[in-house]
């Protein structure tokens, strides 16, 4: 071959070669994986719909999951305690009781689990335990009072049944529960500037 049958090639044009052949930045997932490869693979492609927003419906989905079953537990509590126990005192004295110990066993049972699976990967979860506890407790101490204003009103206005009313509190309120969670509990700690 002679030097007459080479192609020139411009130098701007071996810039753009060298680019791309730069692999791009490869991009992180939003979410944690699973040992599960198709669960990762349905993220990934959740994920790429939803511009990195896999991670957050991760947990959502993760929080619904241990909110089901923390409502149960509450609903349990709340019927042991209006209906087995049975304490001779007035109707609306037994309800705030039961409300009482069925939230409290049941937020106990949400934040163990909640710290443990769906909250575990955030910044928040950097504080000590009982400083997630606390702030879990003040967080849900809102969403408690708001149910027990939404079940008392519905049983007592709307002639529904405490324990389904109780349920239907329990729903309404868990999306903002999550919500409040991620603004605040989980939050990441701010440091404290060096002296």
């Amino acid at each position: 071959m002679s030097l007459s049958q080479l192609e020139e090639v411009p130098v701007a044009s071996l810039a753009v070669e060298e680019e791309a052949s730069i692999a791009a930045p490869v991009r992180q997932p939003s979410y944690q994986p699973y040992k599960w490869q198709f669960l990762n693979r349905v993220l990934d492609i959740v994920d790429g719909i939803t511009r990195g927003k896999a991670g957050l419906l991760q947990r959502l989905t993760t929080f619904l999951f241990i909110g089901g079953l923390g409502a149960l537990v509450n609903l349990a509590v709340y019927y042991l305690v209006f209906n087995v126990i049975g304490w001779p005192a007035q109707e609306f004295v037994r309800m705030v009781l039961a409300w009482a110990l069925a939230t409290e066993i049941s937020l106990m049972a949400n934040f163990i689990a909640n710290d443990l699976v769906t909250f575990r990967n955030l910044p928040g979860h950097e504080r000590a335990w009982w400083q997630r506890c606390v702030r879990f407790h003040v967080t849900s101490l809102s969403g408690s009072v708001l149910t027990f204003l939404i079940q008392s009103s519905l049983s007592t206005f709307a002639h529904i049944t405490p324990i389904v009313a109780q349920a239907i509190a329990l729903v309404i309120v868990t999306f903002y529960n999550f919500s409040i969670h991620h603004i605040f509990t989980y939050r990441e700690a701010k440091l404290k500037p060096a002296k």
